[in-house]
């Protein structure tokens, strides 16, 4: 079951849910476990970004005891920086339309962001898996897409072979190396197509 946080935090009580927000872990990646307890419910009341939590339904309907979250995903607007290597072939191929626009090269393509995309490490047999998570999130990205348009969805990982590898295995492909503390961050899309 996948529930909006905004809802959530419109309709329960603030201790309630900053228990049930608290039970998430993230064992690979802290930064990740802190957006959720920390800063995801300040991000909703901003407008940032929009959270999505994966719940076990059945923990949902019982009265008195706390639901598991089984992972959650979190997602944005953002602006996809052109890297400056690119052809007027994958310019245009990004756009949609064309390599410049007002006769000055496309340096920069709106796009979602999938900021945030996690399962819950504290839950041993957690029977949601990644891709999931990714489905679900595109579902999402996909409502909104039919609403205003849009051509790409990014992340942005850790440079991690495994991490790499899942999201080439969930259709994303990548495209640049951005700086991010010690450790580059890798940006990945993947083109919309729910068009007919």
């Amino acid at each position: 079951m996948v529930v909006q946080l905004k809802e959530l935090s419109e309709n329960a009580e603030i201790d309630v849910l900053l228990k049930m927000l608290g039970s998430f872990s993230c064992a690979q990646d802290k930064e990740i476990e802190n957006f959720l307890i920390n800063r995801a419910i300040e991000f909703e009341r901003l407008s940032k970004s929009r959270t999505y939590l994966v719940f076990d339904a059945e923990g949902m309907r019982e009265k008195n005891k706390t639901p598991a979250i089984y992972g959650y995903f979190s997602l944005a607007l953002t602006i996809l920086t052109v890297p400056e290597t690119f052809s007027s072939r994958k310019r245009k191929e990004l756009d949609g339309f064309s390599s410049k626009i007002h006769g000055h090269r496309i340096n920069a393509v709106p796009c979602y962001l999938i900021g945030q995309l996690a399962k819950n490490s504290s839950i041993s047999s957690n029977p949601v898996a990644g891709k999931d998570l990714v489905d679900a999130a595109i579902n999402v990205i996909g409502t909104a897409e039919e609403a205003v348009g849009g051509r790409y969805v990014m992340i942005e990982c850790h440079e991690n072979e495994k991490l790499l590898q899942f999201y080439h295995d969930n259709s994303f492909e990548e495209l640049d190396k951005v700086p991010y503390a010690e450790v580059p961050m890798v940006q990945m899309i993947r083109k919309i197509s729910f068009r007919s």
